[in-house]
């Protein structure tokens, strides 16, 4: 979808912003694994009297976790033979009633393009996990059909990942839990209000 792909590469570009703004930082710094201290944005701030020292650090913090958790996410799916996009696709097809579902509205669903969808349909359909049949009513469109294979496979892998996801989240009580949960909601509907804003000013 377009306003998602809109929304990824303004986030791509504050990213590589804020970061070619750190490497200009005085002291030996490097990218996301080696995040400079607090102090340091402290000191920019004195410099640079607009820079918001804690919404600068807070960010790459977030920033940081996330790429760490995607990196890590990554890591445990290729130890099941799999990969993100893979699993996530077979996840949401598991959710549609049999024969529902359609690689148009995979490709909306998931905010990727028609064609990335259909490589990835290819992949799982040559490893029988899905099938592509066309809708017996209307020809012209093409059904997805999480196979027995395609059902057993998320089967194997969902208890042990779902141990995983538990163990990240493990240290947090319930009640910090939550508080993280409305914290990253606060986070996502601000999101949410810049990219009205961004596509507004570009119209």
């Amino acid at each position: 979808m377009q306003s998602i792909a809109l929304k990824q590469y303004r986030l791509t570009l504050i990213r590589n912003l804020i970061i070619r703004g750190i490497n200009h930082m005085a002291g030996s710094l490097t990218l996301l694994n080696g995040l400079p201290r607090y102090e340091v944005f402290l000191e920019e701030a004195k410099r640079f009297p607009g820079l918001d020292a804690s919404a600068c650090y807070t960010y790459l913090q977030l920033l940081r976790t996330g790429d760490e958790l995607l990196a890590l996410d990554e890591q445990v799916l290729n130890s099941y033979g799999t990969r993100h996009g893979r699993f996530n696709l077979l996840m949401i097809l598991c959710k549609y009633a049999n024969g529902e579902a359609t690689p148009a509205g995979l490709a909306d669903k998931t905010g990727v393009t028609r064609a990335t969808i259909s490589g990835l349909l290819d992949g799982l359909e040559k490893d029988g996990l899905i099938e592509r049949r066309p809708d017996p009513e209307d020809r012209r469109l093409i059904r997805v059909h999480l196979t027995p294979a395609g059902h057993g496979f998320l089967d194997k892998i969902r208890p042990g990942y779902c141990r995983w996801l538990s163990s990240i989240v493990e240290p947090l009580s319930e009640e910090e839990r939550q508080q993280l949960v409305l914290l990253l909601e606060k986070i996502r509907t601000r999101l949410g209000e810049l990219a009205v804003v961004g596509e507004a000013r570009s119209v």
